[in-house]
Protein backbone atom coordinates (compact mmCIF):
# COMPACT_ATOMS: atom_id res chain seq x y z
CA UNK A 1 0.00 0.00 0.00
CA UNK A 2 1.61 3.36 -1.25
CA UNK A 3 1.44 6.32 1.39
CA UNK A 4 -0.89 8.64 1.28
CA UNK A 5 0.01 12.51 -0.33
CA UNK A 6 -0.47 15.72 0.77
CA UNK A 7 -3.81 15.79 -1.74
CA UNK A 8 -4.74 12.27 0.30
CA UNK A 9 -4.57 14.06 3.56
CA UNK A 10 -6.09 17.19 2.43
CA UNK A 11 -8.93 15.13 1.11
CA UNK A 12 -9.37 13.11 4.45
CA UNK A 13 -9.35 16.50 6.41
CA UNK A 14 -11.59 18.00 4.75
CA UNK A 15 -13.91 14.86 5.02
CA UNK A 16 -13.73 13.78 8.91
CA UNK A 17 -16.30 14.51 11.07
CA UNK A 18 -15.34 16.95 13.66
CA UNK A 19 -15.15 14.42 16.14
CA UNK A 20 -12.31 12.89 14.67
CA UNK A 21 -10.36 15.93 14.05
CA UNK A 22 -10.15 18.35 17.15
CA UNK A 23 -7.77 16.16 19.17
CA UNK A 24 -4.63 18.41 19.28
CA UNK A 25 -1.49 16.50 20.18
CA UNK A 26 0.91 17.35 23.19
CA UNK A 27 3.76 17.87 21.10
CA UNK A 28 3.96 19.67 17.53
CA UNK A 29 7.51 19.54 15.53
CA UNK A 30 7.29 22.22 12.98
CA UNK A 31 10.23 22.00 10.88
CA UNK A 32 11.46 23.09 7.04
CA UNK A 33 14.25 23.94 4.68
CA UNK A 34 14.92 27.15 6.43
CA UNK A 35 14.36 30.53 5.92
CA UNK A 36 10.88 29.23 5.29
CA UNK A 37 8.21 30.44 7.89
CA UNK A 38 8.37 27.73 10.02
CA UNK A 39 8.33 30.86 12.94
CA UNK A 40 5.20 32.28 11.37
CA UNK A 41 3.34 29.12 11.52
CA UNK A 42 4.25 28.72 14.98
CA UNK A 43 3.63 31.85 16.09
CA UNK A 44 0.14 31.18 14.55
CA UNK A 45 -0.66 28.20 16.15
CA UNK A 46 1.17 29.79 19.42
CA UNK A 47 -2.18 32.24 20.05
CA UNK A 48 -4.20 28.76 20.56
CA UNK A 49 -5.09 28.24 24.09
CA UNK A 50 -4.00 24.97 23.79
CA UNK A 51 -0.23 25.07 22.59
CA UNK A 52 2.94 26.86 23.44
CA UNK A 53 5.79 27.28 21.52
CA UNK A 54 9.15 27.30 22.52
CA UNK A 55 10.89 30.41 22.08
CA UNK A 56 13.88 29.64 19.87
CA UNK A 57 15.40 26.62 18.04
CA UNK A 58 16.14 24.28 20.44
CA UNK A 59 18.32 22.28 17.63
CA UNK A 60 19.95 19.29 20.00
CA UNK A 61 17.57 16.35 19.27
CA UNK A 62 18.01 17.59 15.76
CA UNK A 63 21.53 18.69 15.20
CA UNK A 64 24.87 17.04 14.65
CA UNK A 65 25.86 15.30 17.95
CA UNK A 66 22.20 15.82 19.01
CA UNK A 67 19.17 12.96 19.75
CA UNK A 68 19.95 11.36 16.21
CA UNK A 69 23.72 11.19 16.68
CA UNK A 70 24.08 9.77 20.31
CA UNK A 71 21.07 6.86 19.73
CA UNK A 72 23.53 5.79 16.46
CA UNK A 73 26.30 5.70 18.60
CA UNK A 74 28.31 8.39 16.91
CA UNK A 75 28.13 11.06 19.63
CA UNK A 76 28.63 9.55 23.16
CA UNK A 77 26.22 10.69 26.48
CA UNK A 78 28.92 12.77 27.77
CA UNK A 79 29.45 14.26 24.42
CA UNK A 80 26.20 15.06 23.87
CA UNK A 81 25.40 16.50 27.18
CA UNK A 82 29.07 18.59 26.64
CA UNK A 83 27.77 19.91 23.77
CA UNK A 84 24.10 20.66 25.26
CA UNK A 85 25.81 22.87 28.20
CA UNK A 86 28.41 24.39 25.74
CA UNK A 87 27.17 24.83 22.63
CA UNK A 88 23.04 24.62 22.13
CA UNK A 89 22.59 26.17 26.10
CA UNK A 90 24.06 29.30 24.89
CA UNK A 91 26.53 30.12 21.72
CA UNK A 92 27.80 32.93 19.33
CA UNK A 93 26.48 33.20 15.71
CA UNK A 94 28.50 35.33 13.98
CA UNK A 95 25.88 35.69 11.30
CA UNK A 96 23.18 37.03 13.71
CA UNK A 97 25.96 39.14 15.76
CA UNK A 98 24.20 38.11 18.82
CA UNK A 99 24.18 35.00 21.06
CA UNK A 100 21.45 32.20 20.60
CA UNK A 101 20.39 28.69 22.47
CA UNK A 102 18.48 27.80 25.42
CA UNK A 103 19.53 29.71 27.92
CA UNK A 104 17.01 32.17 27.51
CA UNK A 105 14.63 30.01 28.92
CA UNK A 106 16.12 27.19 30.45
CA UNK A 107 17.69 28.31 33.81
CA UNK A 108 21.32 26.78 34.51
CA UNK A 109 19.61 24.82 37.81
CA UNK A 110 17.35 22.53 35.21
CA UNK A 111 19.93 22.39 32.89
CA UNK A 112 22.53 20.38 35.33
CA UNK A 113 19.56 18.56 36.93
CA UNK A 114 18.04 16.83 33.72
CA UNK A 115 22.09 16.83 32.31
CA UNK A 116 22.52 14.49 35.69
CA UNK A 117 19.15 12.51 34.91
CA UNK A 118 20.20 11.69 31.33
CA UNK A 119 23.76 10.30 32.12
CA UNK A 120 22.45 8.11 35.23
CA UNK A 121 19.35 6.71 32.68
CA UNK A 122 20.64 6.74 28.93
CA UNK A 123 22.86 3.36 29.20
CA UNK A 124 19.99 1.29 30.47
CA UNK A 125 17.31 3.52 28.85
CA UNK A 126 18.68 5.78 25.97
CA UNK A 127 15.40 6.52 24.50
CA UNK A 128 13.78 7.29 27.46
CA UNK A 129 16.65 9.17 28.96
CA UNK A 130 16.38 11.38 25.65
CA UNK A 131 12.52 11.32 25.74
CA UNK A 132 12.78 13.00 29.97
CA UNK A 133 15.59 15.27 28.69
CA UNK A 134 13.41 17.04 26.44
CA UNK A 135 10.74 16.93 28.32
CA UNK A 136 12.49 18.41 31.43
CA UNK A 137 13.82 20.81 29.71
CA UNK A 138 11.12 22.33 27.68
CA UNK A 139 7.60 21.10 29.36
CA UNK A 140 7.94 24.02 32.14
CA UNK A 141 7.21 26.61 29.25
CA UNK A 142 3.84 24.60 28.77
CA UNK A 143 3.03 24.53 32.64
CA UNK A 144 4.04 28.01 33.21
CA UNK A 145 0.98 28.98 31.15
CA UNK A 146 -1.32 26.59 32.44
CA UNK A 147 -1.01 25.26 28.35
CA UNK A 148 -1.13 21.60 27.06
CA UNK A 149 0.52 21.34 24.24
CA UNK A 150 3.99 22.28 23.30
CA UNK A 151 5.69 23.32 19.74
CA UNK A 152 8.89 22.67 18.55
CA UNK A 153 10.14 24.46 15.75
CA UNK A 154 13.51 23.66 14.85
CA UNK A 155 14.48 23.48 11.03
CA UNK A 156 15.02 19.31 10.99
CA UNK A 157 12.70 18.17 12.73
CA UNK A 158 10.77 16.54 9.87
CA UNK A 159 14.23 15.75 8.47
CA UNK A 160 14.71 13.49 11.80
CA UNK A 161 11.68 12.24 12.21
CA UNK A 162 12.22 9.15 12.03
CA UNK A 163 13.84 9.18 15.18
CA UNK A 164 11.67 11.73 16.55
CA UNK A 165 8.77 10.03 15.78
CA UNK A 166 10.14 7.13 17.47
CA UNK A 167 10.85 8.97 21.09
CA UNK A 168 7.36 10.60 20.67
CA UNK A 169 4.54 8.89 19.74
CA UNK A 170 2.07 11.29 20.50
CA UNK A 171 3.36 14.60 18.06
CA UNK A 172 2.81 15.14 14.74
CA UNK A 173 4.74 17.64 12.32
CA UNK A 174 4.36 20.22 9.88
CA UNK A 175 6.86 20.51 7.31
CA UNK A 176 6.43 24.62 5.91
CA UNK A 177 8.05 25.15 3.23
CA UNK A 178 7.82 27.95 0.44
CA UNK A 179 9.08 29.05 -3.25
CA UNK A 180 12.71 27.85 -3.78
CA UNK A 181 13.87 30.79 -5.31
CA UNK A 182 12.81 33.29 -2.32
CA UNK A 183 14.03 30.33 0.68
CA UNK A 184 17.15 30.27 -1.38
CA UNK A 185 17.23 34.29 -1.58
CA UNK A 186 17.20 34.83 2.62
CA UNK A 187 19.57 31.95 3.13
CA UNK A 188 22.01 33.75 0.69
CA UNK A 189 21.75 37.25 2.22
CA UNK A 190 21.36 35.21 6.02
CA UNK A 191 25.09 33.89 5.19
CA UNK A 192 25.88 37.52 4.37
CA UNK A 193 27.35 35.87 0.87
CA UNK A 194 30.35 34.82 3.02
CA UNK A 195 29.49 31.52 3.43
CA UNK A 196 27.63 28.71 1.73
CA UNK A 197 25.49 29.06 0.02
CA UNK A 198 26.96 32.31 -1.27
CA UNK A 199 24.88 33.07 -4.46
CA UNK A 200 21.00 32.19 -5.52
CA UNK A 201 22.37 29.30 -7.68
CA UNK A 202 24.23 27.88 -4.60
CA UNK A 203 21.17 28.64 -2.78
CA UNK A 204 18.65 26.22 -4.73
CA UNK A 205 21.00 23.69 -4.65
CA UNK A 206 20.83 23.88 -0.83
CA UNK A 207 17.34 24.09 -0.84
CA UNK A 208 16.92 21.79 -2.87
CA UNK A 209 19.04 19.16 -0.95
CA UNK A 210 16.98 19.89 1.82
CA UNK A 211 13.95 19.43 0.87
CA UNK A 212 14.80 16.01 -0.17
CA UNK A 213 16.09 14.86 3.06
CA UNK A 214 12.65 16.43 4.34
CA UNK A 215 11.14 13.98 2.05
CA UNK A 216 12.97 11.40 3.51
CA UNK A 217 12.43 12.34 7.05
CA UNK A 218 8.30 12.26 6.11
CA UNK A 219 8.72 8.96 4.31
CA UNK A 220 10.15 7.53 7.72
CA UNK A 221 7.12 8.02 9.71
CA UNK A 222 3.26 6.59 9.50
CA UNK A 223 1.09 7.98 7.05
CA UNK A 224 -0.52 11.31 8.46
CA UNK A 225 1.82 11.95 11.04
CA UNK A 226 3.20 14.65 8.43
CA UNK A 227 1.74 17.39 6.55
CA UNK A 228 2.86 20.02 4.45
CA UNK A 229 2.41 23.71 4.75
CA UNK A 230 2.75 26.14 1.95
CA UNK A 231 3.85 29.48 3.26
CA UNK A 232 2.75 30.69 -0.15
CA UNK A 233 -0.51 29.43 -0.22
CA UNK A 234 -0.96 30.35 3.56
CA UNK A 235 -0.06 34.26 2.51
CA UNK A 236 -2.00 33.76 -1.12
CA UNK A 237 -4.69 32.13 -3.37
CA UNK A 238 -7.20 30.14 -0.91
CA UNK A 239 -5.49 31.29 2.56
CA UNK A 240 -7.86 30.62 4.42
CA UNK A 241 -8.71 27.02 3.51
CA UNK A 242 -4.60 26.82 3.86
CA UNK A 243 -5.45 28.06 7.43
CA UNK A 244 -8.59 25.85 8.14
CA UNK A 245 -6.63 22.53 6.82
CA UNK A 246 -3.51 23.07 8.71
CA UNK A 247 -5.71 24.11 11.85
CA UNK A 248 -7.67 20.68 11.23
CA UNK A 249 -4.75 18.60 10.80
CA UNK A 250 -3.53 19.90 14.13
CA UNK A 251 -6.61 19.05 16.02
CA UNK A 252 -7.65 22.92 17.37
CA UNK A 253 -10.59 24.34 17.04
CA UNK A 254 -10.68 27.65 16.06
CA UNK A 255 -10.08 30.90 18.62
CA UNK A 256 -10.56 34.33 18.46
CA UNK A 257 -7.02 35.03 19.16
CA UNK A 258 -5.14 32.52 16.36
CA UNK A 259 -7.65 33.89 13.60
CA UNK A 260 -7.07 37.31 14.32
CA UNK A 261 -3.43 36.77 14.55
CA UNK A 262 -3.58 34.98 11.10
CA UNK A 263 -5.84 37.55 9.35
CA UNK A 264 -4.09 40.96 10.88
CA UNK A 265 -0.28 39.79 10.66
CA UNK A 266 0.19 36.46 8.25
CA UNK A 267 -0.23 38.65 4.67
CA UNK A 268 1.94 38.62 1.41
CA UNK A 269 3.44 41.75 2.11
CA UNK A 270 5.04 40.65 5.42
CA UNK A 271 6.07 37.41 3.45
CA UNK A 272 8.49 38.84 1.19
CA UNK A 273 7.39 36.99 -1.65
CA UNK A 274 9.10 36.88 -4.76
CA UNK A 275 12.08 39.25 -3.09
CA UNK A 276 14.37 36.35 -4.57
CA UNK A 277 13.93 39.22 -7.66
CA UNK A 278 15.83 41.73 -5.11
CA UNK A 279 18.20 39.96 -5.22
CA UNK A 280 19.66 38.86 -9.30
CA UNK A 281 19.77 41.46 -11.42
CA UNK A 282 17.45 41.39 -13.95
CA UNK A 283 19.59 40.31 -16.81
CA UNK A 284 20.09 36.81 -14.78
CA UNK A 285 16.61 36.54 -13.76
CA UNK A 286 15.42 34.09 -16.68
CA UNK A 287 18.55 31.63 -15.75
CA UNK A 288 17.38 31.19 -12.27
CA UNK A 289 13.95 30.66 -13.61
CA UNK A 290 14.78 27.81 -16.01
CA UNK A 291 17.48 26.64 -12.82
CA UNK A 292 14.27 26.33 -10.67
CA UNK A 293 11.67 25.20 -13.23
CA UNK A 294 13.72 21.98 -13.89
CA UNK A 295 14.21 21.75 -10.13
CA UNK A 296 10.64 21.72 -9.41
CA UNK A 297 10.51 19.15 -12.29
CA UNK A 298 12.50 16.71 -10.58
CA UNK A 299 11.07 17.13 -7.49
CA UNK A 300 7.56 16.43 -9.00
CA UNK A 301 9.13 13.18 -11.35
CA UNK A 302 10.34 11.94 -8.07
CA UNK A 303 7.32 12.20 -6.41
CA UNK A 304 8.26 14.77 -3.39
CA UNK A 305 5.10 15.32 -0.73
CA UNK A 306 5.65 19.10 -1.55
CA UNK A 307 6.09 19.25 -5.39
CA UNK A 308 2.53 19.68 -6.22
CA UNK A 309 2.21 22.84 -4.28
CA UNK A 310 5.31 24.07 -5.15
CA UNK A 311 4.43 23.81 -8.86
CA UNK A 312 1.15 25.61 -8.13
CA UNK A 313 2.66 28.82 -6.52
CA UNK A 314 5.48 28.75 -9.61
CA UNK A 315 2.37 28.53 -12.05
CA UNK A 316 0.74 31.19 -10.45
CA UNK A 317 3.48 33.50 -10.43
CA UNK A 318 4.37 33.15 -14.03
CA UNK A 319 1.04 33.30 -15.48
Amino acid sequence: MTAPTALDIEAALERADDAEVFDPPPLLFVGGTGRSGTHVVAKILNQHSHFRKVPNEARFHTDAGGFPDVLSGQTSPELFIWRLKHHWYRNFEPARRSFRGIHRYVPRRRLDAASAAFLRRFDDEPEAACRQLFFDLLWPLVAEQAKSGLIEQSCDVVAQAPTLGRLFPEAKFLHVFRDGRDAAASRAGQARWLSYPRSIKQGLEWWEARIRRIDAGAAGVEPGRVYPVSLDELVGGDRRRTYRLMRRFVGLRNEDAMLGYFQSRVKDRNAHLERWRGSVPERQQAEVDAVYQDIVARLSDDGVHCAAALRRTYERRTR
